[in-house]
């Protein structure tokens, strides 16, 4: 297992990078991770400048700086809605920038093997060259999905995608066995309402961090193959 100070630093550079990216999308009057994409996109921008904050663009990740901090990640585009994938390199660059009198005992070598002891442990899941934490399954509970219904109706602000009932949405069910308690807060949370003829019997939240990997690998490919249709579609509430 890594050490707890190595994990407090660890997360600690998490949770800023998602403050950041927080400021980001707020700044930019944007709701979600997929918003900014489709903004960058659009819209061809290495640098923006917030507020005296300023973000710089670069291959996969970003670089923060204010008066205060300066923060530096890849963004984890393999991994969801995470903004951040740790990288032992920039990860090591933000200790020598906001934590100095810790440089020496963090070395871009030793953050790795302590993250690699992490994986082995089962702290942490390695994706290419980045590392994520995993939720520890005290914050879990066990899922209890509606087992009768024919239809699978995934719902974001603005977006809807309608699945009728298939091996892959049952498989989705059997990897979801325990999830993260998200009460439908929080950006890039969908909500996923079971119907059965027409009425809904069942719904709960759905955030790609508060669920098993396999089960977001899934999501993901239901999301993708199905088609994107607008909300207008109106259905009993019942339950």
């Amino acid at each position: 297992m890594m050490n707890d100070e190595l994990k407090s630093l660890a997360k600690e550079y998490v949770d800023k990078v998602e403050h950041v990216c927080l400021l980001l999308l707020e700044g930019l009057n944007l709701k979600t991770k997929s918003d900014l994409w489709k903004y960058r996109r659009a819209h061809y921008i290495p640098e923006i400048n917030l507020n005296d904050n300023k973000y710089e663009f670069h291959g996969r990740g970003c670089r923060f700086s204010s008066k205060d901090m300066i923060i530096d990640w890849d963004f984890g585009c393999s991994f969801g809605s995470r903004w951040c994938g740790i990288n032992p390199g920039l990860f090591s660059y933000y200790i020598k920038e906001n934590h100095k009198d810790l440089f020496e005992l963090y070395s871009w070598s030793k953050i790795q093997n302590g993250f690699e002891q992490a994986v082995i442990s089962g702290e942490m899941v390695k994706k290419a060259d980045l590392y994520f934490f995993k939720i520890p399954i005290t914050e879990t509970f066990a899922s209890d999905f509606h087992k009768e219904f024919d239809t699978l109706i995934i719902d974001d602000y603005n977006s809807q995608w309608i699945i009728k009932r298939n091996k892959m949405v049952d498989r989705f069910i059997r990897k979801s066995r325990r999830i993260l308690n998200l009460n439908g807060e929080g950006t890039d949370v969908y909500i996923l309402s079971f119907f059965l003829n027409d009425r809904k019997v069942f719904s709960i939240p759905y955030g790609d961090v508060g669920y098993p990997i396999k089960a977001v690998t899934i999501m993901e490919a239901l999301m993708r193959e199905n088609k994107e249709v607008s909300k207008n579609v109106k259905r009993s509430n019942s339950c």
